[in-house]
């Protein structure tokens, strides 16, 4: 596999991704949906689509993300997050 290496829980390349693939999401209650991406098994490009996923009430889901570090590009899984809490005070 040449300009692909692992590095800790990194995904590493030498290449920028292609551009994202415009994906149709119907609106489901209760779901979120999860947009695919690009990976680079065996050394090519190759698109992951994307789904649903059922929404976690406490929780809210951060996409993952391609990010240029250095002279590549690192892939950053994405996950769910707690909801941060907010507090709304009627202000004198």
């Amino acid at each position: 596999m040449t300009g692909c290496y692992a590095s800790g829980d990194a995904y590493v390349v030498d290449d920028a991704p292609p551009p994202a693939r415009e994906e149709v999401v119907v609106a489901r209650p209760g779901f979120i949906w999860i947009h695919g991406h690009w990976t680079r098994p065996g050394g090519h490009w190759l698109w992951r689509a994307g789904y649903y996923e059922r929404e976690r009430p406490s929780q809210v889901y951060v996409e993952g993300r391609w990010e240029r570090r250095g002279r590549g590009h690192v892939w950053v899984d994405g996950g769910w997050r707690a909801r941060a809490h907010v507090t709304v005070r009627e202000h004198d």
